[in-house]
């Protein structure tokens, strides 16, 4: 087994696991998050200041924005002042695929404008991913980043990480910033190296589930990183196989909301296999942050981790900053890069930001907290109307994935009569139940958890878990598909 982990639950415990780490105890002084709130104002200030210079000189997109605006970007010299300019937009981002935000070169900083790497997002009208582009520079930025992105959420310098993020033919943040994510700090890394293969391609590159869960008993790995469903049915496959799972004690869960009950289900599932504790991270991550920003508690908020990087906005539709804990647009404000540069940029979820000192650990970086059951956000597209009622899909979600008996699960928004597009509104659940459950049971306790959740009660139907989610044909669970007939 590997050392026993004791998850830190508090300041004093946080503290003297840092001061156990030689490589985190001395980033401490550099560590801006742990200094006084006026200390990282005047840091975020004075680069929101030299940031400003750069997007009116060297971008294309926001130096003619000024202008259409009528903003003078000499009079933002705080973090207050950015409610002045209007936010943009997916749709500005993707009219280009994001050239016009990559920053000009300054021949007089020619190395920290070299063009290091090319990260894409999805999305576009056209189907065709945009670039984000990282300089030596941001390279090095991140670096620090990852570093302290490791010490919020306990991962450690000696720990063995297995990257089960797929091997794609796009390249997306989860996989390679796994790799820097690792590296950042030396932790020895193994690779899953899943992955759906690249049309035409002649030869098979990807490995299997079967495969990454048998190097992760032979390689003594740790910890797990990945897409949340899938590290979740790799953890079911190998307790139905009497694995021996022991050693996992921190999990990277990312790319989709994690409950409770989901990180319940897997640690009992790892406890079963002979584990301790287990840190699950659901850290929110997304490419215009290009990093996953990490909980040093569970659902406890994903802190930014570098205030002297980024600072974050919920806002309503008009740009209009939102108080402290209330829902609105993420909006995210780059204040020191060189590459691909975003300024109140919507990022495209409804979060709820606390500028309030972390009660768990005492940071006092922005956190993006919890608002229906998980970390993540609400995306903005998956807000719909079901029979004239405006719902939110994470409270349906929630409701279920905290249901013991559930195993996998997904939404269906269709209509009553498949032939007739005028019928009702239909809203199906399916699941896929743990063996012996007592499904009688089990569909009046979801009927009734998800009409109290978004107050309409759903046709329960009983699927084997490969119809919802099958890891070798998809990278995550689908939750929530609308099938009714677009107008």
């Amino acid at each position: 087994m590997s050392k026993a982990f004791k998850v830190p639950r508090n300041r004093e415990e946080i503290m003297a696991w840092i001061d156990s780490i030689p490589l985190y105890k001395g980033d401490q002084p550099l560590d801006l998050a742990f200094k006084s709130k006026e200390e990282i104002r005047s840091a975020q200030d004075a680069n929101l200041v030299a940031q400003m210079e750069r997007l009116e000189n060297q971008s294309p997109f926001y130096r003619e924005k000024f202008k259409e605006w009528g903003v003078d970007p000499k009079s933002i010299r705080s973090v207050d002042d950015l409610e002045k300019i209007p936010v943009t937009s997916k749709a500005d981002y993707m009219k280009d695929r994001g050239e016009s935000f990559k920053l000009d070169m300054d021949f007089a900083k020619i190395m920290d404008y070299i063009l290091y790497e090319i990260t894409y997002t999805t999305g576009t009208t056209t189907g065709l991913p945009s670039r984000f582009y990282n300089t030596t520079y941001d390279m090095f930025l991140q670096t620090w980043m990852f570093r302290i992105g490791c010490k919020i959420t306990y991962l450690e310098p000696d720990d063995i990480l297995m990257n089960l993020f797929p091997f794609h033919f796009i390249p997306h943040i989860g996989y390679y910033k796994t790799v820097h994510f690792a590296s950042a700090v030396g932790m020895t890394m193994c690779w899953g190296f899943t992955g759906a293969p690249l049309p035409g391609f002649p030869y098979s590159i990807h490995r299997s589930m079967q495969q990454a869960i048998e190097d992760i008993e032979k390689k003594k790995v740790n910890a797990l990183s990945g897409i949340a469903s899938y590290i979740r049915r790799l953890i079911m496959t190998a307790e139905e196989q009497g694995r021996d799972l022991s050693r996992i004690n921190k999990i990277q869960a990312l790319g989709e909301a994690v409950p409770k009950g989901m990180r319940d289900d897997m640690r009992k599932r790892l406890q079963k296999m002979g584990a301790g504790e287990v840190f699950i991270s659901n850290a929110f991550g997304f490419t215009e942050g290009q990093t996953a920003f990490q909980e040093c508690a569970e659902l406890g908020g994903a802190h930014c981790g570098v205030p002297q990087m980024y600072y974050f906005e919920a806002v309503d539709e008009k740009g209009k900053r939102k108080p402290d804990g209330e829902p609105g647009l993420l909006c995210i404000t780059h204040l020191d890069r060189r590459g691909t540069c975003l300024l109140r940029y919507l990022v495209g979820d409804i979060v709820a930001i606390s500028n309030e000192p972390c009660p768990i650990c005492g940071r006092n970086d922005q956190r993006i907290v919890t608002t229906v059951g998980s970390t993540y956000g609400t995306r903005t597209s998956e807000l719909m109307k079901v029979k004239g009622t405006l719902i939110n899909p994470e409270t349906m979600r929630d409701a279920v994935a905290n249901t013991p008996g559930v195993i996998e699960y997904q939404f269906i928004v269709t209509k009553e009569k498949a032939d007739d597009p005028y019928s009702m509104d239909l809203l199906l659940l399916k699941v896929g139940a743990d063996e012996g459950v007592d499904k009688a049971r089990l569909e009046g306790e979801l009927k009734e958890k998800v009409k109290r959740a978004v107050e309409l009660t759903p046709k329960v139907e009983f699927v084997p878990f490969a119809e919802i989610f099958n890891p070798g044909q998809t990278l995550k669970a689908t939750r929530i598909v609308d099938q009714r007939p677009k107008e």
